[in-house]
């Protein structure tokens, strides 16, 4: 699994998918204000292989309004409109939205996006910002962002950033970190960029520009044919169609050729790998030119029965094989393919069984080069250029562009301060104080007093109690990045109490003093940024001694009728609490 923590970003694998439409550009020309019509489309968010397969994933980020635009000749900016949809994030879990320049291997990443869920959300409210580590990323809880929020960053402009490649990186994760799921969309393929100091000149550039990805297609047992319904073939196919309709549905870009080569697994003999590695790879472009406009002639396709070098990388960078160099002396050797895999299979048969379910699947792949170029731009009106994604403003737009910084305000908490609403309700003034401490705040201990001291004299009614105990308590949620606020989630705890009670109605009472000691198991929910509601209830030994009286000369006169020891077992306390965390020194963020 991957991980996506507090201080690491990673750049997940190359890959491209839909593009929701091209963004159309409204110059007006003399100095009045350009506005862009909305490049919209929706991301899906899947949390699970299952639903990725099914393609039945509710949450989603919609886009809107991309615009990238040239600000001055130092900075890059980037615009778009973004939100939540389909509903909330769980509450642990976050969403990252990463946009990127890419060019061959330069990366340039704006700043990027985190979604939080309620718990994420309240996890870095309660934590300082100066032990988060968080690089430059704006926050939003999740249900600020089911509404369309305005994105506005820029990057320092280098000179390869002209043709790079521009996409959207969307990663999920739970709240350790452990990658869920992640999509990405390209926004512009590497293509020159006009800006409008030039867009009146003629432009030419013949350089070949070349677009690379990846499709992992299943197939059936002997079977060539592509079926879309088949594993997750529907949404490896829609990649690679979405991909090819960003280039060719471009009126300014000219398609020179689509290679398209499909390679089989060492799995089974070779010549029968050979045959389904070509016939599979026909049937795959006849499925692209049945499903894409374009020119069959523009296709070319290739085979590779059995893709060894693939399977010696995976052997050269993986711990999960046992001989390793034994393993890559016999992959280089020339021994035959068939031979090869019955040696592995018969000398290593734990490794092999390894390759099999790990490396092979990745073997069997269909990779696909398009080769293109920027059409000669002839002197025309200006309206008739401005069908593309690629125009960059100079003038108005980049004088409104402004960084939007958003960063949560973050506190360390010092201690809790709790009232029981069960005992309020029952007129019984208590107050709780509870300090977390150890690593990670996985402890904390607790003190409480309860003191409800009523007396009516003349009616001969008495309601006095005084309490006081403490406990110690294991928090036992955990508290990964964004997985437990502090003080929250589930707990378990031990205690000890003592008390002096006086109850009397009508002139008859009781009175004693007991001690206890027992646990307690809870749950803490936090509602706002420094408040919880938590729900617990305790079980435990109590013994004490019982005097039972009766009162006379309105209660000034106590006559003892008996004295017995009292022994309990069984549930001892129930609380539903208010609790108001009080941080130890605010903390803010530029």
């Amino acid at each position: 699994m991957k991980h996506l923590t507090a201080t690491y970003r990673p750049i997940f694998r190359y890959g491209l998918s839909r593009i929701g439409g091209l963004l159309v550009l409204l110059v007006l020309l003399f100095g009045t204000t350009r506005q862009a019509l909305a490049q919209q489309f929706v991301i899906p968010l899947y949390d699970n292989e299952n639903q990725k397969e099914n393609q039945n994933g509710t949450l989603m980020v919609g886009v809107d309004n991309v615009l990238l635009t040239e600000c001055g000749t130092d900075e890059l900016g980037f615009t778009m409109s973004f939100a939540l949809l389909g509903g909330t994030l769980p509450r642990q879990q976050r969403v990252f939205i990463i946009p990127q320049l890419m060019l061959d291997d330069e990366v340039a990443n704006f700043p990027a996006i985190e979604i939080m869920g309620s718990w994420a959300y309240y996890h870095d409210i309660r934590t300082p910002q100066d032990t988060l580590h968080v690089p430059d990323t704006l926050q939003y809880r999740d249900r600020e962002a089911q509404n369309y929020q305005v994105y506005q960053q820029t990057v320092a402009r280098q000179q390869w950033m002209g043709v790079a490649l521009l996409r959207l990186l969307v990663v999920r994760t739970d709240g350790c970190g452990t990658e869920l799921n992640h999509e990405e969309r390209v926004l512009r393929v590497p293509t020159p960029i006009i800006t409008d100091s030039n867009a009146n000149k003629v432009v030419q550039v013949n350089n070949i520009q070349q677009l690379r990805g990846r499709a992992y297609l299943s197939y059936p047992v002997r079977v060539t044919e592509v079926e879309p319904d088949y594993l997750n073939n529907r949404y490896e196919l829609e990649r690679l169609r979405n991909t090819i309709d960003s280039v060719s549905n471009d009126s300014t870009i000219e398609i020179l050729r689509i290679q398209v080569k499909g390679y089989a697994s060492p799995d089974g003999s070779y010549e029968l790998n050979d045959r389904l590695a070509r016939e599979r790879t026909g049937s795959l472009a006849r499925y692209i030119i049945e499903h894409t406009n374009v020119a069959p002639k523009l296709f070319h396709t290739s085979s590779e029965p059995e893709d060894w070098q693939g399977l010696r990388n995976f052997v050269d960078s993986t711990s999960l094989v046992a001989h390793r160099d034994s393993l890559l002396l016999l992959i280089d050797s020339d021994m035959d393919p068939d031979d090869k895999l019955h040696r592995i299979a018969a000398t290593w048969p734990d490794d092999y069984r390894t390759l099999k379910d790990e490396a092979f699947p990745l073997l069997r792949h269909t990779d696909y080069q398009i080769d293109y170029q920027l059409k000669e731009v002839k002197e025309e009106a200006l309206e008739a250029k401005l069908d593309t994604t690629y125009l960059l403003i100079t003038d108005s737009l980049s004088q409104t562009l402004v960084s939007t910084q958003k960063r949560f305000t973050g506190y360390k908490p010092l201690l809790a301060v709790k009232t029981n609403m069960l005992y309020d309700l029952a007129l019984a003034p208590n107050i709780e104080v509870e300090v977390p401490f150890g690593r990670n705040k996985r402890w904390s201990v607790m003190a409480e007093y309860l003191n409800p001291w009523w007396r009516l004299d003349k009616l001969n009614y008495a309601y006095e109690i005084q309490e006081a105990g403490v406990e110690l308590r294991r928090w036992l949620t955990p508290r990964c990045d964004g997985s437990r606020p502090w003080l929250s989630g589930l707990f378990a705890g031990l205690y000890v109490a003592s008390a002096k009670y006086d109850l009397e109605y009508n002139g008859v009472g009781d009175q004693g003093e007991i001690w206890s000691v027992g646990g307690t198991l809870g749950y803490s929910w936090p509602i706002a940024k420094r408040l919880n509601l938590e729900l617990s209830a305790s079980v435990g030994y109590m013994d004490g001694k019982r005097r039972h009286y009766n009162a006379e000369f309105e209660s000034s006169h106590l006559i003892y009728k008996e004295t017995k020891k009292l022994q309990y077992f069984g549930p001892t306390k129930l609380k539903f609490s208010l609790v108001w965390i009080i941080p130890s020194k605010k903390k803010t963020t530029e």
